[in-house]
């Protein structure tokens, strides 16, 4: 420009930016080019140089170019005019102005926040700590890496820069938990993380924060003791809920398994009530044939032998299986179970055979127990033959006595807890397989062979020893053999074997009748009553027969005949036979009674003493003996035992 402000000359770049061209503007005053301009500071800067002739250097923004942030330098011209240089610097101004506002907001934030920050360069010096981080500290700390590092606990410092080298070296975040010195001297758990921030795809900046997790890792660490506490409790409750489960699943086993013994007990007592009023009416019957042998031939009477021979075998099988439904009749005394085992090996050699070898091992001191002593060498004979069948190329038997304290019973065949006398059959044969054990105490289950074995010898067994009561226990192991034993009661209490004693029926018998009585007979079995009466008219006396235990009492009210003794049955419908004795007595107290039954059933007077029962079958003589001790007519036999058994010379198939 010359001194009165007209253009002289403009580059390219100048009318560009302009917008305009040359001819609009060389030859022309500025302010005519761009009116407007003159209170704007490149116009004030002209007018300064134009009258000082001094040079200025400014960073402006240009009316002229719409406010465009300019880079001005003016000095004198030629002839008192102006030389001027610009170049459009909004691009930069704006930038910077952008990078001040975000540096600013960026420090605003690092200041808002509630934990320790700060920002380090790519060298690890520190370029800013923020307010709390001074708070925290309580003092100055300098911008190299070691300044901060010695605020770290000694035991984390390494962690820590191992951390730190490791990132800087690949340009990747870290995190670290360390331990970092408060004002104050405390050290407190923090999370100290840093990530790098980039520029021109290199990291320009790390910005740091140190987050005080002191408090929440106490908490984590009480947490994971309580968890690790609850956890163990409920371990141990799975476990007892576990133990608990397998106690119900083994209790609902045993209850499963004892309630079928039970109802097949019941089952089996119950035929063997039925079957003994047969075989009553059927040996009765026989023998009413026998006693008039004279008019029966020689072929007549063998046949009659071979039948009543018969019937005792029907009434032995009677026999076991009421022994496995604890209902046959027991005479329980105390006894000494080595006197009873040393007292059989004569027996069980012969019987056993050569081939195996018996050993005898009775303990110095075995308790006293209550047993019947003819059952109880039926059930080691029985026991020492199934161990004989189980040794069939030969082996050892041992038998054993001893005393043991037992806990609560496992198995339906256990005993009860208490203190028991033992006696063991043990034998070197191949064991009972797992998958029948359970069976084996069912009777008619066997192994053997059809018409080898009748499977009612262990059932036999456990029967004896549960109305004993006490039990039975197998330990068997597959190829190492079986031991079988048989827990008894100890007898302490003297008074407690009186009264059992006491309970065992004791009736005498007669050789002879000295007078002819009058009997009513009441039972709802017309063979058995038909044959029972034909027994007692044989013998003398006056019959009166009864169906049931209401037509009885018609009878005894009309005592047509007299009656002098009352023969009942226990187990009749409606009436039974022991409601029946307790309503006879109510007009006549002192009347003779006998009880007839198919079980083992015993009765109790109103005083507490035993009724007399005869169990069924029954012969003639042992009718006509039972009468004539109730009746006082005869002198006292011995107990009388259970129905006919077979004898230890040829025990029962076990």
């Amino acid at each position: 420009m010359d001194r009165h402000e007209r253009i002289l000359f403009a580059n390219r770049r100048a009318l560009e930016l302009w917008g305009k061209e040359a001819d609009a503007v060389v030859g022309r005053r500025l302010l005519d080019v761009f009116p407007g301009i003159e209170n704007g500071e490149p116009y004030v800067a002209y007018r300064s140089v134009l009258a000082s002739r001094t040079r200025v250097h400014l960073e402006t923004v240009a009316p002229a170019l719409g406010g465009r942030w300019i880079s001005l330098d003016v000095q004198p011209g030629p002839r008192g005019g102006l030389v001027v240089v610009f170049r459009d610097i909004d691009d930069r101004k704006r930038a910077e102005a952008a990078l001040r506002d975000s540096e600013e907001r960026f420090r605003s934030m690092l200041e808002a926040l509630p934990q320790m920050a700060y920002v380090v360069d790519a060298t690890g010096h520190a370029l800013y700590y923020n307010r709390q981080f001074h708070s925290y500290i309580g003092r100055s700390v300098g911008s190299e890496p070691g300044a901060r590092d010695a605020l770290i606990h000694s035991e984390d410092r390494g962690r820590l820069r191992m951390a730190r080298s490791k990132a800087f070296e690949n340009g990747q975040e870290y995190a670290v938990e360390a331990r970092i010195r408060r004002h104050d001297g405390v050290y407190r758990w923090h999370r100290i993380q840093n990530r790098p921030m980039h520029a021109d795809g290199r990291v320009s900046y790390w910005l740091g924060t140190a987050v005080d997790i002191d408090d929440i890792r106490h908490a984590n660490e009480l947490l994971e003791q309580r968890v690790a506490a609850r956890t163990a409790e409920l371990e141990a409750a799975n476990r007892t809920l576990a133990k608990q489960i397998e106690e119900r699943e083994q209790a609902e086993a045993q209850l499963g398994r004892k309630q079928r013994v039970e109802a097949i007990g019941q089952l089996t007592a119950g035929i063997a009530h039925d079957f003994n009023n047969l075989l009553t009416s059927i040996m009765g019957n026989i023998e009413l044939l026998e006693a008039r042998r004279d008019t029966v031939d020689e072929r007549s009477a063998r046949l009659l032998k071979g039948a009543l021979s018969a019937a005792e075998r029907g009434a032995s099988l009677t026999a076991q299986l009421l022994a496995f439904a604890r209902q046959q009749r027991m005479n329980p005394e105390l006894v000494d179970l080595n006197r009873i085992v040393s007292g059989m090996a004569t027996l069980l050699h012969s019987t056993i055979g050569a081939s195996i070898h018996i050993a005898m091992a009775p303990a110095k001191r075995v308790w006293r127990t209550l047993a019947d002593v003819a059952q109880l060498e039926l059930v080691l004979l029985n026991l020492a033959i199934n161990s004989r069948d189980a040794m069939p190329n030969g082996g050892t038997l041992t038998i054993a006595t001893g005393n043991a304290v037992l806990g609560p019973p496992k198995q339906p065949e256990d005993p009860p807890a208490g203190e028991y006398a033992v006696v063991s059959v043990t034998d070197t044969g191949g064991g009972i397989p797992a998958d029948i054990i359970g069976k084996v105490f069912d009777p008619f289950f066997t192994t053997k062979e059809i018409g080898k074995g009748s499977g009612l010898g262990l059932s036999q067994v456990l029967g004896v020893a549960q109305q004993l009561g006490g039990g039975v226990r197998i330990e068997t192991s597959p190829g190492a053999g079986t031991a079988v034993k048989v827990f008894l009661p100890r007898a302490r209490d003297r008074h407690a074997i009186r009264t059992i004693a006491a309970s065992v029926d004791r009736p005498g018998a007669a050789t002879s009748m000295t007078r002819i009585v009058g009997v009513l007979l009441a039972d709802d079995d017309d063979e058995v009553r038909t044959v029972a009466a034909a027994m007692l008219r044989e013998a003398g006396h006056t019959v009166v027969e009864a169906g049931s235990g209401g037509a009885a009492l018609e009878h005894l009210d009309r005592d047509e005949p007299h009656i002098d003794l009352l023969i009942a049955d226990m187990a009749m419908p409606g009436m039974s036979g022991v409601e029946l004795a307790h309503a006879a007595r109510q007009s006549r107290p002192n009347l003779p009674i006998l009880f007839i039954s198919g079980f083992a059933d015993r009765a109790l007077r109103a005083d507490g003493t035993p009724e007399t029962v005869l169990q069924k079958p029954f012969r003639a003589e042992e009718l006509n003996a039972r009468v004539a001790a109730i009746l006082g007519q005869g002198a006292p036999l011995p107990p009388p035992g259970p129905a006919p058994r077979p004898s230890l010379a040829a025990p029962a198939e076990p």
